[in-house]
C-alpha cells in the first residue's frame, strides 16, 4: 500500500435520544389534532394535516439513520444514511481546514469549543473524535465516531494537530 494513500470507511447507527423521539410524537400528535380538526370544522386545517403527513415522513425517515465517516487522502465526508436506501452529506472538509482534534470523550473536548454539529451514535461510553474546522462561515466544532483505521491515519499523519 502506498504511504501517501490513505483511506477509511467507517458508519455507526444513530440511537434514538429522548428529544428526537419528542419531536416525533409532537408531529404526530399535531398531525391527528389538525385531521380531526379539518374533518369536523373547517377543511383550511387540511393544509396543516397535509403538512404534517409530510412530517411524519421525515421523522419515520430520521427513526433509522446511521452516520458514515469517509476519509480519503486528507478529505473528510461524513454522510447521513436514512433508512439504509438513501444517503445524503452532512458535513465535507479537507484536512487542512482543521485547526485541532481530540480523540476520547466529548465532554474532555472542551477547550476546542462548544460542539456545533454532532454526527455520533449518542451511545454513552463510545470515544468520538471532536475537531475544529474553519469553514467559509466560521469555525465550526464536529463529533463523530472515526473508528479504528481514522484514528490511526489521524495519529500517524495529523499528530500536530492533536488537542
Amino acid at each position: 500500500m502506498n504511504e501517501n494513500y490513505s483511506y477509511s470507511e467507517y458508519a455507526v447507527a444513530v440511537r434514538q435520544t429522548k428529544e428526537m423521539r419528542a419531536k416525533q410524537v409532537a408531529v404526530i400528535g399535531v398531525t391527528a389534532v389538525s385531521l380531526v380538526l379539518a374533518l369536523m370544522v373547517y377543511w383550511v386545517f387540511v393544509v396543516l394535516t397535509v403538512a404534517g403527513g409530510i412530517g411524519c415522513y421525515l421523522a419515520w425517515q430520521a427513526s433509522d439513520m446511521e452516520y458514515e465517516t469517509i476519509f480519503l487522502d486528507g478529505s473528510l465526508e461524513i454522510a447521513a444514511i436514512y433508512q439504509k436506501t438513501r444517503r445524503k452529506t452532512k458535513f465535507q472538509c479537507e484536512m487542512k481546514n482543521v485547526l485541532g482534534y481530540r480523540v476520547g470523550k466529548k465532554e474532555d473536548a472542551v477547550r476546542l469549543g462548544k460542539i456545533t454539529r454532532d454526527f455520533s451514535s449518542h451511545v454513552e461510553g463510545r470515544d468520538c473524535c471532536v475537531m475544529k474546522v474553519g469553514t467559509e462561515k466560521g469555525p465550526h466544532v464536529i463529533c463523530f465516531e472515526p473508528g479504528e483505521e481514522l484514528e490511526e491515519i489521524l495519529e500517524k499523519r495529523y499528530r500536530t494537530l492533536k488537542a
